[in-house]
């Protein structure tokens, strides 16, 4: 767990500017969990502590088969789905935000960060993942958010984890 140990150093890094803010947040991921999550974010940190409950992963597998035929090769495809389960997990991320538009009512925002993760599994296959967000800030409070965790290719199963995320800023 030396990776959350790094990031809960960042939380010290963090600046304690006036500009800070407490949010919280929860939804949907891509398969049929949800996450939530608790964060405190500057004009360009974020640290968030959350969590994604378990889910369900469908694996669709396709296998060709080929005979010698008296005309030719013949080929049948067999289709399988099985269904596994995922636990749930807890992560810890720091992400580096970009604001675009800072006076409007509506401002992109894309991020970047790191992720360390309490579990693995086949979404998040490593301890620690990369963090990509985008996400559209309405107003001061509210704030809606796509995310995607992913090891970028370093470990297999690669599938990574897509989650939407509502915002509410205290």
């Amino acid at each position: 767990m030396r990776a959350a140990a790094l990031i809960a150093l960042c939380l010290g890094l963090l600046p304690t500017s006036h500009a800070a803010s407490w949010q919280v947040a929860a939804g949907p991921t891509r398969a049929d969990g949800s996450a939530v999550e608790v964060s405190r974010s500057t004009a360009r940190w974020e640290l968030a502590l959350g969590g994604v409950s378990a889910q369900q992963l469908s694996i669709r597998t396709l296998q060709d088969t080929c005979v010698a035929g008296v005309a030719g090769p013949e080929c049948v495809t067999l289709e399988s789905t099985t269904e596994k389960s995922v636990d749930s997990y807890a992560y810890l991320s720091v992400q580096r935000k970009f604001s675009f538009r800072a006076a409007a009512s509506l401002r992109p925002i894309l991020g970047l960060g790191i992720v360390a993760n309490s579990d693995t599994n086949a979404y998040v296959s490593s301890a620690v993942t990369f963090s990509l967000s985008a996400g559209l800030r309405i107003g001061d409070r509210w704030f809606l958010e796509w995310r995607h965790f992913s090891n970028g290719g370093v470990v297999q199963p690669n599938l990574g984890q897509d989650m939407l995320l509502l915002h509410a800023t205290l």
